[in-house]
């Protein structure tokens, strides 16, 4: 059985060493690249694998692989009562849930969709930053972190800007250079400067003028901008527009698409590939565009 096509919402992730320096566990292990890569693979191949964070208990089951792509069902485990007929009164019976969202993982490109079900995760974003944790867990062992980024769609920043009739803030934040031929070669070797200077893990950047009247020009800031937007990073955009002020954030623009959701049966080879088709159009952010499809 099929369900309806669920909104899967975008992410890149980045691994990132920890220092400038290569250091033993490194040098003794594969690239970071493949080393995250047996992390997501690990995954998809354990039938079941358990991971707490603090109170919370969280699961991964494997459902489907194939060419560098992994379809993971991720679970929160949750406790509810049930309230059933007894001999005498009304019982309660606690019982363990363990609601789930699909993850697509795509490792060639360093792609994750994640599926939004507000019955499982109220916020996608909370879903996304235990997701991070997670990765990071596993990769401090090789002296590597993790961050996850939106990818947002090609558009909807620069029309805010375009729109905008006074705008008070914007606040960038930028991933350590991680992905080669990514984002403008200028924007990276400033940034790749900094970490050797200072073994940044992120920059944060931000330009704020009270009165509403910052300028946002693609010839000062578009490079800076675009490198968010494709490789890795989140933006704050404080505007206002029609006379009322809004704020706009890359969470609130990532890109989507919609994916029929499976219950039971794999996805056939063609549907596969559809999956890898788009995909492939998230990866480079002049092909990006959200669907429009009715949830």
């Amino acid at each position: 059985m099929i369900d309806k096509r669920s909104p899967f919402f975008a992410y890149r992730y980045l691994v990132t060493p920890v220092s400038e320096q290569i250091t033993i566990i490194q040098e003794l292990n594969e690239s970071k690249e493949a080393l995250m890569k047996g992390v997501i693979k690990n995954l998809a191949s354990n039938v079941k694998s358990e991971w707490i964070k603090g109170n919370k208990r969280f699961l991964f089951y494997s459902f489907q692989d194939k060419d560098d792509i992994f379809i993971i069902k991720f679970a929160r485990e949750s406790n509810e009562n049930i309230y059933v007929e007894g001999d005498n009164d009304i019982e309660i019976k606690g019982i363990k849930e363990a609601k789930y969202v699909y993850l697509i993982i795509d490792t060639t490109n360093q792609i994750i969709l994640v599926e939004r079900n507000v019955s499982v995760f109220q916020q996608i974003e909370s879903s996304v930053n235990f997701l991070a944790e997670f990765f990071r867990s596993q990769m401090i062992k090789y002296d590597y972190v993790v961050n996850i980024y939106p990818l947002v769609s090609s558009k909807k920043f620069w029309n805010y800007v375009e729109t905008a009739e006074e705008i008070y803030e914007l606040s960038l934040v930028m991933n350590a250079p991680n992905m080669a031929l990514f984002g403008n070669s200028d924007t990276r070797d400033v940034l790749q400067q900094i970490k050797e200077a200072t073994n940044n893990e992120i920059l944060d950047i931000s330009f704020k003028n009270k009165e509403g009247r910052l300028k946002i020009m693609k010839e000062t800031l578009g490079d800076y901008i675009d490198y968010v937007r494709e490789v890795g990073g989140k933006y704050l955009l404080k505007f206002k527009r029609n006379g009322i002020r809004e704020t706009k954030t890359s969470e609130s623009d990532t890109s989507k698409t919609y994916i029929k959701r499976k219950k039971n049966e794999k996805y056939s080879d063609d549907e596969l590939q559809n999956i890898k088709d788009k995909l492939n159009s998230i990866h480079r952010l002049e092909n990006r565009e959200d669907e429009t499809d009715e949830e």
